[in-house]
């Protein structure tokens, strides 16, 4: 039979109250409470599991990482800019590190690339 408080069909069951939850009896303090805790924070697992890391940066570092081949060093250094100014303008994303790995990594490797080239060039 529905209730003629609720309007509805649908039978709805009453939330519990804070009070209802504990006797007068005063056995509050015998159980605990439950309470949400807060994920720990460990720096170095941001390393592993990039959690709000900007994405550019993580692709900075990637493409930093095989910059050694010459080739993507140019794009390792533009993604690793992109990345640090989007970090300035957002400062709870992390990726810094990444960021600057791709910019130093793109720039050491983006010298020798034109000598490269032209070294193919001279040598047909």
């Amino acid at each position: 039979m529905p209730d003629p408080d609720y309007g509805d069909d649908h039978p709805r069951r009453r939330r519990r109250r804070y009070e209802d939850d504990f006797d007068d009896e005063g056995d509050s303090e015998d159980r605990p409470r439950r309470r949400r805790r807060p994920p720990p924070q460990d720096e170095g697992l941001q390393y592993v599991i990039p959690v709000n890391t900007n994405v550019l940066a993580i692709l900075a570092g990637y493409a930093g990482l095989v910059s050694v081949l010459c080739f993507p060093a140019p794009v390792a250094l533009v993604l690793g800019l992109l990345a640090l100014r989007q970090l300035a303008r957002n400062p709870g994303q992390h990726g810094k590190g990444r960021a600057v790995f791709g910019i130093v990594m793109g720039a050491l490797f983006s010298i020798p690339l034109p000598f490269f080239l032209y070294a193919i060039a001279v040598g047909k």
